[in-house]
């Protein structure tokens, strides 16, 4: 929310540009003009513009081994309507027509005016390239070689494919305004994660920018999925913890929390790995730590315990609390932060 004067002084430009302008948002139902902003030294108080928040919509799609999550938000990135399907993944056209019914059953569901939709961000585990729009490399649900075009195919609305953890990590981010420089662990049925810098996710020069997941923690350690061993995804993806609970993420953290002490050791030993990969992290560069992924959710309560195993493994004297923080986004922070794309492309756009 800004003055008209406050904007001609951010923007450089001149009032009378500035109140055209205004004028032609207003005129397309894009911006309010509601609050009197008020002033000391008397005289009319300036009116306080802002945007009209679901003006425009973005859908984002969390697409994922065994599920496919579906939401929209509006310009301020607020879930308008949140579904989940327990859904395998499969590489045919059958599962491509079902995302594209995931798409029209949740703007049904709301009533949604599809004039006022920007896009579709699909969400999905693998290597992305972002210029080219495809997976270069897909070997968690077998989608390598998956172009936009192919994951669009039913899909009739302008669509961008996205690495699911730099989803993920972006939406803690705009979640995060105070923060602007982050390093987001997602700690699902594989690891990923995501570097911010300056509110905006660093690529690097390649496709491997925060794949913090196959850092090799233990030397010949467990077999990885990516071939080689001892990568952290396989001393802290989800499945090492639900595997003791009947494959039940939610039922291992209860037992936990009971007081199971075979589940206490599983969750020390988990914490310890976690704790040394955060260092890394932290040494590398010295931003915010972010927890989330389906782990990260359950974090809050444990804390501590992890502060407890990270700060004597630092060689300097700051504390983790100051710096490793549980996630925000409790649930679809890869399809919110899908949709985001098409929000960002928007106010960019203007």
């Amino acid at each position: 929310m800004a003055t008209t004067k406050e904007m001609a002084y951010d923007l450089k430009l001149s009032l009378p540009t500035i109140t055209q302008n205004l004028e032609f948002l207003a005129e397309q139902g894009m911006i309010a003009s509601e609050k009197k902003v008020a002033t000391k030294s008397g005289g009319r108080n300036p009116i306080a513009h802002s945007y009209v928040p679901d003006v425009k919509v973005a859908i984002g799609l969390d697409v994922a081994k065994h599920h496919i999550i579906s939401t929209i938000i509006d310009l301020s990135g607020n879930v308008v309507k949140y579904v989940y399907k327990r859904q395998s993944y499969e590489r045919s056209d059958d599962y491509l027509k079902l995302l594209g019914d995931t798409v029209e059953e949740i703007i049904e569901s709301v009533r949604l005016d599809r004039s006022k939709i920007l896009g579709v961000g699909i969400a999905m585990p693998g290597l992305v390239s972002h210029e080219l729009d495809y997976v270069v490399d897909g070997r968690v649900i077998d989608n390598a070689g998956m172009t936009c075009k192919e994951a669009s195919k039913y899909i009739p609305y302008p669509t961008k494919l996205i690495h699911d953890s730099y989803a993920s990590g972006y939406s803690e981010s705009w979640m995060a305004s105070e923060i602007h420089n982050l390093f987001y662990i997602s700690l699902c049925d594989t690891v990923g994660g995501s570097v911010l810098v300056n509110d905006k996710i660093y690529m690097g020069e390649g496709l491997y920018s925060g794949e913090i997941g196959h850092l090799k923690i233990v030397p010949d350690g467990k077999q990885c999925y990516c071939g080689q061993k001892g990568c952290f995804d396989s001393y802290c993806n989800a499945e090492v913890l639900s595997m003791h609970a009947d494959g039940d993420l939610e039922l291992f953290f209860e037992r936990l929390e009971q007081g199971d002490e075979k589940l206490q050791e599983v969750w020390d030993e988990y914490l310890e790995y976690l704790a040394q990969v955060i260092i890394d992290a932290r040494m590398m560069y010295g931003c915010k730590i972010i927890l989330g992924g389906y782990v990260g959710v359950h974090m809050e309560g444990h804390m501590d315990a992890l502060y407890e195993k990270v700060d004597p493994k630092s060689p300097f004297s700051e504390k983790a609390k100051d710096y490793v923080l549980p996630c925000k986004k409790k649930k679809s922070s890869v399809a919110t932060g899908a949709a985001l794309y098409f929000v960002d492309q928007f106010f960019n756009n203007m």
